[in-house]
């Protein structure tokens, strides 16, 4: 009797063990499944506002461009084609003033202003940054700038180079239009250094100016350029520091890993 007592108490101990069990394993599952299914739908947001502000980037790329394109066509090949055109007008007009040289000297005047129309489609579509890469897009917009006589601009390349994601090589290039805008207009610059340094799967990016410059721990209106800037390197998963003094320049670093921007596009 007292045996089968233990064995019966024995069947319940057990059975309440099982249920207990049952419901922490089905319990885990719940948490589990929850969990997975919050973490896809952070990837799916955090993809999605990937992809909204990497479009509003290129509105923005678009728009500097269009602007710069305008005044290229005003002033460099609408001058061009100008004397092109004052050239021809003369061969018409004094057919006896009509010679090789004439012709030879109209037609050079014709194929400077291809080479400049030439020059702008490399920066019309954003999406040259993905055919061409980061660093031609980038020396494609220092050679701007030095067109323009706004800044003189230093820039330098060191270490082996490899090439980032597409989508965050627009985000790169557009930091670094920023910070020459804001050193431009604001800062009232009139030099600029741009340093890339590859390391293994480590993007180093180090860009100082020698304008006005501002006390960070004052800088209360961070509304455009400053901030567009930490956003975007949020955006990549990019460490952004900035330092200033007033009168003294200021130093943008960005550090890039290229390893979480992969994980980051394919989630």
């Amino acid at each position: 009797m007292f045996e089968q007592e233990e064995v019966i108490f024995a069947l319940i101990i057990g059975t309440f063990l099982f249920l207990f069990l049952s419901i922490c394993l089905l319990a885990f599952f719940i948490l589990f499944k929850n969990s997975k299914k919050r973490y896809k739908e952070e990837k799916k947001n955090m993809a999605l506002a990937y992809k909204n502000e990497l479009a509003n980037i290129n509105i923005e790329i678009q728009e500097n461009t269009l602007k710069y394109i305008s005044r290229e066509l005003h002033d460099n090949v609408g001058q061009l084609l100008t004397v092109a055109k004052i050239h021809l007008n003369s061969l018409s007009k004094y057919p006896e003033k009509r010679s090789d040289a004439k012709i030879t000297e109209t037609g050079g005047v014709v194929e400077m202003a291809i080479s400049e129309l030439k020059l702008l489609t490399k920066t019309l579509n954003p999406e040259k940054i993905k055919q061409v890469g980061l660093l031609a897009s980038l020396e494609l917009e220092v050679e701007r700038i030095k067109k323009l006589e706004v800044l003189d601009v230093h820039f330098e390349i060191r270490g082996d180079t490899f090439k980032l994601v597409d989508d965050n090589e627009i985000v790169v290039f557009r930091i670094v239009q920023e910070f020459i805008a804001n050193s431009v207009k604001y800062a009232k610059a009139t030099q600029l250094n741009l340093r890339l340094a590859f390391s293994t799967n480590l993007l180093e990016l180090d860009i100082s100016d020698n304008g006005n410059g501002f006390n960070i721990n004052e800088q209360t209106n961070q509304g455009s350029g400053i901030l567009n800037i930490r956003n975007r390197a949020e955006l990549i998963k990019a460490e952004c520091i900035f330092s200033s003094e007033k009168n003294n320049g200021t130093n943008l670093k960005l550090v890039v890993k290229n390893s979480l921007q992969s994980a980051m596009i394919k989630a």
